[in-house]
């Protein structure tokens, strides 16, 4: 089964292990992975082609896996990536933007169209998402699309080598099917 989302501006699919010069070049960006919790800076190029594999291979077993990855490409090129993991439980929304592609619209497409397809593909009552206190953009974004916050946390940042202070979000299905965003 191939898996695409398609929006007006953008295509979503399975990331490939041939996104890799993109993928180093944006996470490469301190400003790009620091908002990230899994994404190391320096970026090390070896342990994203090991993640870049995995997750092809996950896309390939769908719908028998916990994590999925999609590179958001935009004019023929990945410019970010989005992906939902704890998919056999409440799923947690994950994404990031190059920084020229900041300030378009670009990941509200993105996460709007994202969400629709997982709750049309998978039978989930929410999903999470964790957002570095310091992202106000971020938060603002989630908001627009019908997330809640629910709380505060500690989120461990790879890229800082530190536990920072995090949102707790939430969005509920009904929510969001309920709304304008379908």
């Amino acid at each position: 089964m191939t898996i695409r989302i398609d929006s007006r501006r953008l295509a979503l699919r399975p990331l490939a292990v041939s996104d890799i010069d993109r993928v180093a070049d944006y996470l490469g960006d301190f400003d790009v992975s620091r908002m990230l919790s899994r994404a190391p800076h320096p970026y090390d190029r070896e342990d994203g082609l090991e993640k870049l594999r995995r997750a092809e291979e996950d896309a390939a077993r769908w719908p028998d896996i916990e994590e999925i990855g999609f590179a958001i490409d935009h004019e023929g090129g990945l410019v970010g990536a989005i992906s939902f993991r704890a998919l056999h439980a409440t799923p947690v929304i994950g994404y990031w933007l190059g920084r020229p592609y900041w300030g378009q619209g670009l990941m509200g497409e993105a996460v709007q169209a994202a969400l629709g397809w997982l709750f049309a593909m998978r039978a989930v009552a929410a999903v999470d998402a964790s957002v570095m206190q310091d992202n106000p953009a971020s938060v603002a974004l989630l908001r627009k699309v019908g997330f809640a916050i629910i709380g505060s946390e500690e989120c461990s940042s790879l890229s800082r080598c530190a536990t920072v202070p995090a949102i707790r979000m939430r969005l509920e299905r009904a929510d969001f099917l309920g709304s304008s965003n379908t």
